[in-house]
């Protein structure tokens, strides 16, 4: 696979990523309660990020940066993950889904500058 092919992947699941976080936000904050559809995404990359050693490397990399930008969140990923399946998240677990979603934000925005310059 060619190295454009390559970021373009990345590229494309930051993004996915990204989407899904942002979505489960706008339902939370405005009161409505998300569907399974919107909450799965964003349980399955929190689960790869708690599986620390199998995770992918992307996956690693996001929960590094992550931590970067609220230290405490990626430790709380027990924490966050049963408050998203109870459907009540605390207003600590909207917090820290908010930084996540800077820092996939920030990342896809990285990405899409790499691959313009390759």
């Amino acid at each position: 696979m060619s190295e454009i092919g390559i970021h373009a992947g990345r590229y494309q699941r930051v993004s996915d990523y990204a989407r899904a976080v942002d979505r489960l936000l706008l339902d939370l904050q405005s009161g409505d309660a998300p569907d399974a559809e919107t909450v799965a995404p964003v349980l399955a990359l929190l689960d790869s990020m708690r599986q620390e050693q199998s995770a992918a490397p992307l996956v690693q990399l996001l929960k590094l940066q992550w931590r970067q930008v609220a230290k405490p969140a990626p430790d709380r990923l027990g924490k966050i993950v049963s408050d998203l399946k109870s459907e009540h998240p605390s207003p600590q677990t909207l917090a820290d889904l908010e930084n996540l979603a800077t820092v996939l934000d920030r990342e896809r925005v990285t990405m899409r500058l790499r691959l313009r310059g390759i």
